[in-house]
């Protein structure tokens, strides 16, 4: 898996993260009850779309494989400690 873009949504900071196998974010909604979740796309009001533990190793993998770009290692660095692994 390649990550290939990381956008900030203005909704209280979920973090939206584009890869080659699709769209995935990070739950950080103000007030939100699913805070550090991750999803396929952006978060369902019926949490019908949380991801796998699998999917989850996958774009963890994936960060951290994508530390050795300069311009985004401080924000990968977040993104890798806020994807909540159960």
């Amino acid at each position: 898996m390649e990550i290939l873009d990381i956008t900030l949504y203005l909704d209280g900071g979920t973090i939206g993260i584009q890869t080659n196998h699709g769209a995935f974010c990070i739950d950080r909604r103000i007030g939100t009850e699913t805070k550090g979740k991750l999803y396929r796309g952006y978060p369902k009001s019926d949490n019908s779309n949380i991801c796998n533990d699998a999917i989850k190793d996958d774009i963890l993998t994936a960060l951290i494989e994508e530390r050795i770009i300069k311009d985004h290692k401080e924000l990968l660095e977040k993104l890798s400690k806020n994807i909540e692994k159960t």
